[in-house]
């Protein structure tokens, strides 16, 4: 039996996953998670062979999530789940150790056929995302925007959680920080994206799929 956790904030999306898989006689869903911390916490108690991962969470993103796991777990395979098929996307899942990229408008047997392949010590990505994987390979763009190459793993977790609303002493008790380093993470963020104004850095976690509108 191949092992699997669902992680996604949408309820009924984690329903929908569940059903479909554990309609394959090879396949168990042994944990859900609501948000990026809550993966890391179900990987740690499960172990399990494939984390199937919403790009978009609360509290810490996928792509952080994603790199925290390759970091303590590196041997469970993720597949990302995304709306975007836009090359920052692709770039930073591959570069932080995707074994998987599909697209939600893709169809549903589509997971199944992925977690089967990564588990086979392959990988899969959705026939939109492999085609710009090709793109890039013949005529590579200079990607001067990508949001996981510029920032450290501190500042992208102060950034994902300002763009939540919370404010700079509730992040400094979220992450167990001072809120002058708070403060100080924000500054840099801001001279490093080239942004004057907290509402601008809210905007570009929207544009860059961080968060969801």
């Amino acid at each position: 039996m191949i092992s699997v956790i669902v992680a996604d904030d949408h309820g009924i999306v984690r329903e929908g996953l569940r059903r479909l898989l554990e309609s394959e006689s090879d396949l168990k869903v042994c944990g859900e998670a609501a948000d990026g911390r809550e993966v890391l916490e179900q990987v740690e108690k499960h172990h399990p062979d494939v984390v199937v991962l919403d790009i978009t969470m609360p509290r810490l993103s996928g792509l952080e999530t994603l790199e925290r796991m390759r970091s303590k777990h590196p041997d469970v395979k993720v597949i990302l789940l995304s709306v975007h098929s836009d090359p920052p996307f692709i770039q930073s899942a591959i570069s932080l150790g995707a074994d998987g990229y599909v697209l939600k408008n893709g169809r549903a047997a589509e997971i199944v056929t992925a977690i089967r392949a990564v588990t086979r010590g392959g990988s899969y990505f959705s026939p939109a995302v492999a085609r710009e994987i090709v793109e890039q390979l013949r005529a590579p763009r200079r990607q001067t925007d990508e949001p996981f190459t510029l920032l450290s793993a501190r500042e992208r977790e102060v950034l994902h959680l300002i763009a939540e609303g919370l404010s700079a002493k509730e992040i400094g008790v979220e992450l167990k920080i001072s809120t002058k380093t708070v403060e100080a993470h924000r500054t840099s963020l801001m001279r490093k994206l080239g942004v004057r104004k907290a509402t601008e850095l809210v905007r570009y976690a929207l544009r860059h799929g961080l968060i969801e509108p």
